[in-house]
């Protein structure tokens, strides 16, 4: 699998949909590009790896770290971290190789994700310091962690032979419940919070797929969450006070992000983009993801709340 971030499926779908993404550290370079603007209530700053051809991120903590991925001349993803500053490799002699992509950090630093080995099979992982953890869910044929909390929570997502998407979460080294929206050909859950409410999509029809939002709490009760006028929604990330980021789309237009709390959702779109994805929010409810240009590159983001900047 050559692409594994989508749109809507978090380190899986990239090719299909508007075409995440450590034990040593290499020390890269710092931001090229930093490109501010006020519109609809926040700050907005580009922020891509140094001569990248794709900069994504899918995670934001409170201290302002970021993980993702990049890739250089249209290659292979590669998972990265920004932080202090600069920009980070992560584990390259693991996970530089093929694909990788980066979630998180959380606050505790440790960031998440999923690689590919040289037969192409994914595995999620989880890196804590300098200590790599591969994660797989036994007996299914890919693996990836898209969450992993301060209390060592792990989200993940499974698929076999059909290649439907499951989710999952594992407590302890092996203590795993899988979970399936109820009716749905494929769930995808894309975050999780220190409260164990975790966040995601499903959809019916995985050839054909049109997603919707959904919010599971920590017993288990799932909610559908969709963007009032919306014909497809994703719920990316969820924060500790329950704020909701993700994006949407209808039959024609461009993604547009959202920000969605008690019931209120408030679009997000960095200024010129064809296209924003939001993928990530922590708990001051800055946000950051990834945007589309003119020519369908796509750029890194952070997305501050004007009343938090001012702070």
């Amino acid at each position: 699998m050559s692409n594994h971030r989508a749109t809507y499926g978090r380190l899986t779908r990239a090719a299909g949909w508007l075409t995440l993404a450590f034990a040593s550290l290499a020390v890269v370079a710092t931001a090229a590009a930093e490109n501010a603007a006020s519109t609809a209530g926040y700050t907005y700053q580009t922020l891509d790896y140094p001569g990248s051809s794709q900069t994504i991120f899918w995670g934001i903590n409170d201290f302002g770290e970021l993980a993702g991925q990049y890739a250089l001349n249209g290659g292979a993803a590669h998972a990265m971290a920004y932080r202090h500053g600069r920009f980070e490799l992560l584990d390259p002699a693991v996970l530089g190789s093929y694909f990788s992509a980066a979630g998180g950090p959380n606050d505790l630093g440790a960031t998440y994700g999923a690689y590919a080995d040289a037969s192409g099979t994914q595995h999620g992982f989880v890196l804590r310091g300098s200590h790599l953890e591969t994660v797989d869910f036994p007996g299914h044929v890919g693996s990836n962690v898209d969450g992993y909390n301060e209390f060592g929570t792990i989200l993940g997502v499974y698929w076999d032979a059909d290649g439907a998407f499951h989710g999952i979460l594992r407590r302890g080294k092996s203590w795993d419940t899988p979970f399936d929206v109820a009716g749905a050909a494929e769930t995808y859950p894309l975050g999780i919070n220190d409260l164990n409410e975790s966040v995601g999509y499903w959809d019916t029809n995985p050839k054909a797929p049109q997603p919707h939002g959904f919010v599971r709490d920590a017993n288990g009760k799932i909610t559908q969450l969709d963007v009032p006028g919306a014909t497809n929604t994703v719920a990316f990330a969820i924060n500790d006070v329950g704020q909701i980021a993700g994006y949407d789309w209808g039959p024609t237009g461009p993604m547009h992000s959202f920000v969605e709390a008690d019931g209120k959702f408030v679009t997000l779109d960095v200024p010129g983009s064809t296209g924003t994805a939001a993928t990530a929010i922590n708990n001051f409810g800055v946000v950051a993801g990834y945007y589309l240009d003119a020519n369908h590159k796509q750029h890194g983001f952070i997305a501050t709340p004007v009343r938090a900047a001012q702070h």
